[in-house]
């Protein structure tokens, strides 16, 4: 008797296991397969008009038609990003609230003011686009590749100077990073946004700029400007100009724009985001609407674009330190 009891309260508590566990089943796989059923609101933290706002205005159209949920952009511009990507890291982690983030809000603000996030406060869903950065200088220029100017950078510290969309960009960041990798000395000259950079260059009072590969293209093109360098890991069709990869640099950088939520959304809900994500990046209407826009397609899922985002946070708060723009 006393075994045929023990054995009714084993089976008790199989059962009982078991139903947890299909109960604890069921409720992780509805979460993803019942997402979504009401709109989604992507948050834009720049102004309308502007390339964030730019780059997710047409994925986001055609990511709602994938499923089959309207999916909102909702401009919330202020403090270079950071007031919109704060308002997602607080967010609940249901999907139902994402974020168009940038280089800029996720691994450079954080580290130069207190923005009340820091990049792992949000989770990395998938990366969209990535525009590399040019190191240009004028075509009549005696610097005709990379291996030129860094030979007489190092014979003429701090006599090379560079101008950059502005101070704590990612622009001056990276290259900072990339002088002190290699041990070279140029003198920082910030701007007001690429265009001025490059209209400095143009005009003689730099002798190289670091902007944004689309900024620079037309110039390359038409012949008035020189591209030395691109950082992307490879050749692109915008512009017929070497990488730094190709010419013996390690140097692998750019502006990208991608999708992020809250910290504390689900696997399902994320992976469920990322696959639909891929859908609308291989979209030829999301391409073409890129295209036009100068902007680079390049999609990463959420493990590849996470280890991304953790490595160029790291990379540039030290950088920050180093320049002393971090926050104190």
């Amino acid at each position: 008797m006393k075994n045929i009891k023990s054995n009714k309260s084993i089976g008790r508590m199989l059962a009982g296991g078991v139903l947890f566990a299909m109960l604890a089943g069921y409720g992780s796989q509805s979460l993803a397969a019942d997402f979504p059923t009401r709109p989604i609101n992507l948050i834009v933290p720049y102004a309308a008009g502007g390339s964030s706002d730019l780059s997710a205005r047409p994925y986001a159209e055609e990511l709602g038609n994938i499923l089959k949920q309207p999916v909102v952009v909702m401009n919330k511009p202020g403090a270079g990003g950071a007031i919109g990507a704060a308002e997602v890291a607080r967010a609940k982690g249901n999907g139902y609230t994402l974020l168009n983030a940038s280089i800029g809000n996720i691994t450079i603000a954080p580290y130069t003011s207190n923005v009340g996030y820091d990049h792992t406060a949000l989770r990395a869903v998938a990366q969209m686009t990535d525009i590399p950065l040019a190191l240009t200088v004028k075509a009549d220029s005696s610097f005709k590749n990379l291996k030129e100017f860094v030979e007489y950078a190092k014979k003429n510290p701090g006599k090379i100077r560079y101008g950059s969309p502005g101070a704590g960009n990612i622009q001056h960041v990276t290259t900072e990073g990339w002088m002190k990798d290699i041990g070279i000395k140029l003198t920082h000259m910030p701007f007001a946004g690429a265009n001025p950079a490059i209209a400095a260059l143009l005009g003689g009072h730099v002798e190289a700029t670091v902007t944004g590969v689309t900024e620079a293209a037309p110039h390359h093109k038409s012949g008035a400007l020189r591209i030395l360098g691109i950082t992307s890991p490879a050749r692109i069709d915008m512009v017929d100009a070497p990488t730094f990869k190709e010419q013996g640099y390690d140097l692998q950088a750019g502006v990208w724009y991608g999708v992020m939520a809250p910290a504390s959304t689900p696997d399902d809900v994320v992976n469920a985001l990322a696959a639909a994500l891929k859908k609308t990046y291989d979209s030829p209407k999301v391409q073409s609407a890129w295209k036009k826009l100068f902007l680079i397609p390049s999609y990463l899922g959420p493990a590849e674009f996470g280890a991304r985002v953790k490595k160029e946070a790291a990379v540039n708060e030290q950088v920050l330190k180093d320049i002393g723009l971090h926050k104190k």
